[in-house]
């Protein structure tokens, strides 16, 4: 196991190599001035910025040098385990994001165990009881929590619950009435994709050969259901769950947007708008961090759940 360990680390490597360079050129070809978008937001208006500011700022930041010279002063930052100051607050981008992180995490955390708290039940009773009218409705309404965008269920529940009942605050960060109407347009998708694949799990589980070999032999049904066939629907609702905690990371973007929830969505739709280099690149060398990890935490998983599955 150690030797695929190094292997997938020195793969990661190139991973998180080609997305942060393909990122970073993607923002250097994007049209307009970056030092101009850089002093704009960073005193605070276009009347108040000048040309002498504007070319104080390029040269400073160093935005007048080549795309190549550019990525290699960033990746000398992150091989000394700093990821530079931003562009706009002039503050490590480290900094920025550790007071952020944690503000997402507790969204995305929520989120998935919403989510699960209602998937497993959902799951489990629509894949044992296939064509009845409880698997009808999961699959339903797992079809419905699928096809939602966040952004149109956020501004709904934000209408139904903050603006016509007054029930919820639809926007900021306070105490957890904050996190209701966020936490449900994160985990509704979630619920539901989830819910749809245990329901596929279980459903191959209960038709396979061993399965029915226990059936035969007269062995219990909840022995078999506890034993069996939730230990063989570990592996795929696993898989889910850990990427979809990376994927709540993603997705927060919209959702902190809507809701002005100050996370590392909202940190990096702000950066992004400010051309702010730096910081983007260490949103995004996050982002793909958490991917490569997961993926190999699941890996790993499985080969712990399925005696079947070697690591080569």
């Amino acid at each position: 196991m150690l030797k695929y360990v190094v292997r997938r680390t020195m793969c990661a490597g190139i991973v998180l190599f080609g997305a942060t360079l393909l990122t970073y050129a993607m923002m250097m070809l994007a049209p307009g001035d970056a030092a101009l978008e850089v002093a704009i937001a960073r005193y605070g208006g276009r009347t108040l910025v000048d040309r002498d500011t504007i070319h104080w700022i390029r040269k400073k930041e160093g935005l007048d040098d080549p795309l190549h010279l550019q990525y290699l002063h960033w990746l000398q930052h992150v091989v000394r385990l700093d990821l530079g100051n931003s562009l706009v607050d002039e503050e490590p981008v480290l900094d920025l994001i550790r007071t952020r992180l944690p503000r997402t995490a507790q969204l995305a955390g929520a989120a998935v165990v919403l989510s699960l708290l209602f998937s497993i039940p959902v799951g489990l009773l629509a894949g044992m009881r296939q064509g009845s009218w409880l698997d009808s409705l999961g699959c339903a309404l797992s079809v419905v929590g699928i096809s939602m965008p966040n952004y149109w269920l956020g501004l709904l529940l934000i209408l139904v619950f903050s603006v016509q009942l007054h029930w919820l605050p639809g926007f900021g960060r306070g105490d957890w009435r904050h996190m209701v109407l966020p936490v449900l347009t994160l985990a509704t998708a979630l619920t539901a994709y989830t819910a749809r694949v245990l329901r596929s799990a279980v459903i191959e589980a209960l038709q396979s050969e061993h399965l029915l070999a226990l059936r035969a032999r007269g062995v219990d049904s909840r022995l078999t259901l506890g034993r069996h066939v939730l230990r063989s629907c570990l592996i795929p609702v696993g898989t889910i769950v850990a990427l979809e905690f990376g994927m709540v990371l993603e997705g927060a973007v919209i959702t902190e947007t809507i809701f002005a929830w100050p996370g590392i969505g909202d940190l990096l739709v702000t950066a992004v708008g400010n051309r702010d280099y730096p910081l983007i690149q260490g949103l995004v060398l996050l982002s793909a961090t958490t991917f490569v990890v997961l993926n190999l935490l699941v890996d790993i998983g499985y080969c712990l759940l399925d005696p079947r599955v070697s690591l080569s």
